[in-house]
This record gives C-alpha cells, structure tokens and sequence, in this order.
C-alpha cells in the first residue's frame, strides 16, 4: 500500500512540473512580417514584462521570457538585432522537427542550402522577408530521424518594401509555356569576331565564347552576321614545327531545352584571310518586345550630338539629385525588357539592380559626361551607340569611394524629340 501511494504522489508530482514547465503561448514570432512589427513586439513584451529590465535603447536584444513561440513552437530565445531576428527552439518535444514542419507549411517546401556541419539548413525568400532554418541534430541522426532533443535555430531578416515600378518588374513579366533563350556559342582557336544580330552590332574584335540573344530578337526570324578574324598574326608556319590554322565552330542553341538551332562545323581562317558568315535561324519567341521598332531612323539628324549629350546630363542630374522617379523613368523600358525577354519572374533580379541604383544616388557627388565621341547607327538608323573618344565612356560617375560609368544603346520613338535608353 505504501508503495502505491509513493507511486500516486511521484506521478502527480511529474505531471505538475510537466504542466509548468510549458508556457502560455503569449508571443507569436510568426505574426511578425516586418521591422516596426518586431518593434511592436518588443514593446509589449517590455509592457507585460517590467521586472526583467528589457534595454529597448540596445541593438542587440537578447530575450529569455516564458511564452516565447513560434506558430506554436516554443522559442528558448531571441536575439533581436536591427538587421535580423535569431530565434533558438527549445531541445524538448522534437522542437527541430516541428519548426521545420511549421515553416515547409508556411513557405513550402525548399531544397536543402549547403551546409559546413552535420546539421541541416534550409532557406525561403520571398519580397517581404528571409528565413533560414538551421536544424540541430542532438539525439537525431537525420531527416528521416529526428530526435526528441533537436533544436531549430531560425533567422528573418525583413527586406525593405519598395513601391517604385522599377523595383517590382517581376510582378509584369508574363509567364508563357514555352520560354526559349537563344545563345550564340564559339569554340575557337587563335580567333576574334565581330558580331551583329539583326543588323544590331553586339561585339567587335572579341574572343568570348558565349552571347545571350534575346535581347536583340524583335521578330520570328533573325540573321547573325559574324566576321572571324586571326587574332595572332605573329603566329606563322616554321619548317619541321607543328601550326594549325586558326579556326572556330559555332552553336546557336535554345538554353530552356538545350536544342540546337543552327550549328556552323568547324571552319579555319587560312592565310589570315576572314571570313564572313550570315546565319539566319529562327528565332521564335512567345513574346516580342516594341525595343526600338517604333524608333526614328536618325541617321539623318542634324542635331544628334546634342540629344545624345542631353540624354547623359539628364541622367547625370537625375543621380546628382537623388531623384529615384527620374532614374525609374529612364530605365524602365530597357530593365523590364530584358527581364521579360529571361522570362524571369524572380523577384531578386529587379529588387538586386534597384538596389544598385540606390547605391548610385547615394554614393555619386560629381559625374563627367563625353563631348567627343562617334555614333553607330544599327537596325536601319533606329539604334545608336556611342563611342566616347575623350574619356571612357559617356558618362562617368565618382563618388565617396565609388565609381561607376554608363554606355548605353540608344532610340528616339516616333513622335517625340528626346532619345530614350533601350539597351
């Protein structure tokens, strides 16, 4: 009898110390979506906490209070910074597994990211934040088997919100069956090229191997025109040594199904004589961008050289002047473009080269601007590029530690007066 009611009191003992030892869910982590809403947080928990002297002045938090979850895990604790949010899980209760769980139903699911440890990690990005998981093994071996005394350790970092069009370029860009990218590959040998798509000049003396085409298709059926030159010249035929012509092969391929597309076998440039090729293939894409096909044919524009320079200051002032408005307008067309023409829904891609523009208005203090340079007319006189003679570019950008320069293909729509960046 004495050892039954030993029994009765050491069973009601352990589920009371059990009961305790679980808290109140109070602080919900997985309700908070940005920066002011942990700063909300914070505050409540300072609110409802007082005895424990939170420093709210600090920029690093770290937190231990009873109530601490996330979508019901329970959080041991927080370190809040003001660039990112640590939360560790208890090591009870497959904690590690649960957290993963959480977040796969939250996110969905991820791939693994490379890890230089036995534990695992896992990544999700979207536009409002970045969570990375780190799983814990403890008692557990792996996925499959999780120990009850894994923990999860996971870090959000809230991106900014930018509302500017320039910024969000992925939520435009239509999403088709098929998405071909066409590429031009060269294998060669002792060769360089020049090189223009649809009377488009892409490359001049060039030895890179790869080009990306798209950009330079306006219609189903497009037309390379390529010119393999000798590179080195010194290199001659000598009596009982080995010399072998240069020479080159060419590829255009569609990257989205690796397809060949039209295919030049190999070719050598004898007595380094070049050798010219039109390649015309068809170059079908689900969509066409207006690019410079509504452009005036400038070749006959007295005052070029002025709009040219007028474009330039445009933007020179335009980045003096912080005006993020200006920037978006001068180089919407040409970003969400070429995005479109990738096929590219990443919200990274548009966000990455805003941010670059930040950087440009935020750094630059003075530019200088080319006023002596020549105009290369391309696609009929619709296309310009300029090749700056007295600096090395056409405009070029200093700053506290930065520097930057900009050269850029140029048109003029119809009905208008003023050039417009496109490529």
């Amino acid at each position: 009898m004495k050892n039954i009611i030993t029994v009765l009191v050491l069973s009601i003992y352990t589920t009371l110390v059990s009961c305790d030892s679980v808290a109140t869910p109070r602080y919900d982590f997985a309700e908070v979506k940005s920066s002011s809403q942990t700063k909300a947080l914070i505050a409540k928990m300072i609110l409802e906490n007082k005895e424990e002297n939170i420093d709210s002045t600090s920029s690093f938090i770290d937190l231990t209070l009873k109530g601490m979850h996330y979508a019901d895990v329970p959080i041991k604790s927080a370190l809040i910074t003001n660039s990112y949010t640590l939360l560790t899980t208890d090591t009870v209760n497959f904690s590690g597994k649960k957290i993963l769980e959480v977040l796969e139903a939250e996110k969905g699911l991820t791939n693994q990211t490379n890890s230089y440890s036995d534990d695992v990690e896992f990544e999700w990005k979207d536009e409002i934040e970045t969570k990375k998981l780190e799983v814990n093994f403890v008692n557990g071996k792996h996925l499959a088997a999780f120990g009850n005394k894994d923990y999860g350790k996971l870090t959000i970092t809230y991106n900014p919100v930018y509302t500017i069009p320039l910024a969000k370029i992925h939520s435009k860009v239509k999403v088709f069956n098929t998405a071909p990218k066409y590429v031009l590959n060269i294998k060669s040998y002792n060769s360089v090229f020049d090189i223009s798509i649809n009377d488009v000049s892409i490359a001049t003396d060039t030895d890179s191997d790869t080009f990306n085409l798209n950009n330079y298709i306006t219609g189903p059926n497009s037309s390379i025109k390529l010119t393999a030159k000798t590179e080195d010249k010194t290199i001659k035929k000598e009596p009982n040594t080995y010399y072998e012509d240069p020479s080159f092969s060419i590829q255009i391929i569609d990257n989205s199904t690796n397809e060949v597309v039209k295919s030049i076998e190999k070719t050598s440039i004898r007595n380094n004589i070049p050798v010219n090729l039109k390649i015309d293939f068809n170059s079908t894409l689900p969509y066409y961008p207006e690019a410079w096909t509504n452009g005036t044919d400038l070749r006959n524009s007295k005052d070029l050289k002025e709009k040219v320079i007028a474009l330039y200051t445009k933007l020179g002032n335009a980045i003096l002047a912080n005006d993020e408005q200006a920037i978006n307008d001068l180089f919407y067309q040409k970003d969400f473009e070429i995005q479109q023409l990738d096929f590219d829904t990443n919200f990274e891609t548009a966000r990455t080269k805003w941010e670059a523009y930040l950087t440009m208005l935020l750094n630059t203090y003075k530019y200088t601007l080319a006023k002596d340079f020549d105009i290369e007319f391309n696609a009929g006189g619709k296309l310009i590029y300029t090749y700056a003679k007295d600096k090395s570019d056409m405009i070029i950008l200093t700053g506290k530690n930065y520097d930057d320069a900009f050269n850029h293909f140029l048109y003029q729509p119809k009905g208008t007066n003023e050039l417009k960046i496109i490529r």
